[in-house]
């Protein structure tokens, strides 16, 4: 943090919260001292000349989506309304630091270009869209698919103009990422068209002209920009996957989902399943929000700290198959909020077993670590509060670990979550720790554990019957190679011997995640172009 200075700040230079008090600021970012004595750094927010605040740009983002909301709810009654920011920077295109606060100005609320026109590509025939259909359902739980299965294959099977009917903009969405997991070289050449096509019709002034059922509109419109933005993340197209990310997150909070009752919601005639989708849909976008995050080093739309701060009320989600039997509500009976839980105020030990819940709460500690982490300095002066907020959460994902790690012989599907949920339990330790691990060697050693477990925990699936996981564990992966890689060039530089056995368990290890890498670059460019740079600090390790 920059130092404070001695001359008086201009006119209107002062943080919000220290005008407000008329208290003296001494203009420091991304905190001034005075928020930072008040252990209150999230509020500190500066706003100068042209710049927005973080709390009324969103407050303006909701209000466009709610707009949006009424328009695709009632498509003949509502005016066309398209996403623009008028104060949009055409030179700024990055969203928030996780180094400091963001210029949240420049935040992108009109669509990004369409790609290229692909030619004389012809759409699929039936029998093409079925086996899209179904290579894309075999693999939909990693890339943010939270609609419920068997209706959302039902309403795929119904004519367009049928109420109902799943969006043309979804069909293209699901039908891009089937053809980028395909083996048939034809499905594949039509990738681009199905891109464009998603892009051209998500970005419609009027998406949902066809009479369908009012409360899938905004669904569908939702899981079409999930699967746009993570399709984008995973392509390298960063810029891309945060618009439409972003639209996902705003229509998502827009429609109220991070404050559902289900059970008023069930007492109001909505069924069991239809309620689920909702709860699924917030979840997905919130999980979504956080571990990309972090692979962007932004700060998450969906803030939970200081003045921005949103109060998540959605109940956890279950497993589809309870919506299905007509269960909403989990066996303990009440609903627990997620910050009790990530201040260590829960024992969900006896939870039912949730992939979706389980990987909430994976993205949820990681976000919370690199927060934490982001704070702390030698001079700090609440370092005792911070210390015991440090103890919590490590405490925290230490259990959750535990329990990850104790999950054994059920499903491919559940799984494959462990893996992807227990590799971000171990980036949320490392981050954590990593303001102790070059000068402490208990967290250098707690650094180095995880990484080996993050390995072990390959073993609990085969990928050549798994060969997708979701795109941000290209991110991920690479953080925990590192530690792996720095522990090879601090043993090979220690003037004391090294066991054999630690050796090679490191490296195994080490081999085992960039295998992994290796086998998941075929439809993943972002890890192909990660694995690189891991071969490279490897190599350069070990001369």
């Amino acid at each position: 943090m920059a130092s404070s200075s001695t001359r008086p700040l201009n006119r209107g230079a002062a943080c919000l919260p220290c005008r407000k008090l008329k208290a003296k600021c001494d203009g420091n970012k991304p905190a001034c001292g005075r928020c930072i004595a008040n252990n209150r750094p999230d509020d500190c927010e500066y706003a100068v000349g042209g710049e927005v605040t973080r709390s009324r740009l969103l407050e303006e983002n909701i209000a466009l989506l709610e707009a949006r909301i009424r328009e695709l709810e009632n498509p003949a009654e509502a005016p066309s309304v398209r996403l623009h920011d008028p104060r949009r920077q055409s030179d700024a295109a990055a969203g928030p630091s996780r180094s400091g606060h963001a210029e949240i100005s420049s935040v992108q609320l009109c669509p990004p270009a369409m790609p290229p026109p692909t030619g004389s590509i012809s759409p699929p025939t039936p029998q093409e869209g079925q086996v899209l259909l179904q290579t894309f359902m075999a693999n939909a739980s990693q890339v943010g698919f939270f609609l419920n299965p068997t209706r959302f294959v039902h309403a795929m099977s119904l004519p367009r103009e049928t109420p109902g009917a799943v969006s043309e903009s979804l069909v293209n969405a699901v039908y891009l990422w089937g053809s980028r997991w395909s083996s048939s070289n034809t499905l594949r050449a039509k990738e681009a068209y199905f891109c464009r096509n998603a892009v051209q019709a998500v970005s419609g002034t009027t998406l949902f002209s066809q009479p369908m059922a009012p409360s899938n509109g905004v669904l569908y419109t939702i899981q079409t920009e999930v699967l746009l933005g993570l399709y984008f993340m995973a392509t390298g197209r960063s810029l891309e996957g945060k618009y439409y990310g972003i639209a996902a997150i705003a229509l998502t909070m827009g429609s109220k989902l991070h404050q559902l009752d289900a059970v008023s919601l069930a007492r109001a005639g909505m069924d069991p399943v239809s309620i689920g989708e909702k709860i699924h849909a917030f979840w997905a976008v919130y999980a979504m929000d956080k571990e990309w995050a972090l692979a962007l080093n932004v700060s998450p739309s969906i803030c939970q700290r200081g003045r921005s701060a949103v109060r998540v009320t959605t109940p956890w989600p279950l497993n589809v198959e309870a919506y299905e039997q007509g269960i909403i509500t989990a066996r303990r009976g009440y609903n627990y909020l997620i910050d009790d839980y990530m201040r260590g105020l829960i024992d969900d030990s006896g939870d039912e077993f949730s992939r979706l819940a389980i990987r909430a709460k994976a993205t949820a500690l990681c976000d919370s670590a690199l927060y934490l982490s982001s704070m702390y300095s030698n001079d700090m002066p609440n370092r005792g509060e911070w210390l015991a907020q440090f103890t919590t959460l490590d405490s925290t994902i230490e259990r959750f670990h535990r329990q990850l790690a104790a999950i054994r012989n059920r499903g491919v599907e559940d799984m494959r979550e462990m893996v992807v949920s227990r590799t971000f339990a171990c980036v949320a330790a490392i981050q954590l720790h990593s303001v102790f691990a070059s000068h402490q060697p208990a967290s250098r050693q707690k650094s180095l554990s995880v990484a080996i477990a993050s390995a072990r925990a390959l073993d609990v699936i085969d990928l050549n019957q798994c060969r997708h996981l979701e795109p941000v564990i290209a991110v991920y992966w690479p953080i925990i190679c590192k530690v792996l890689i720095e522990e090879i060039r601090r043993l090979r530089a220690s003037p004391a011997g090294v066991r054999p056995e630690d050796f090679t368990m490191i490296t195994s290890s080490l081999d085992r995640i960039m295998g992994a890498m290796a086998h998941l670059s075929q439809t993943n460019p972002l890890m192909a172009s990660n694995l690189a740079e891991v071969q490279q600090l490897r190599a350069a390790a070990q001369r």
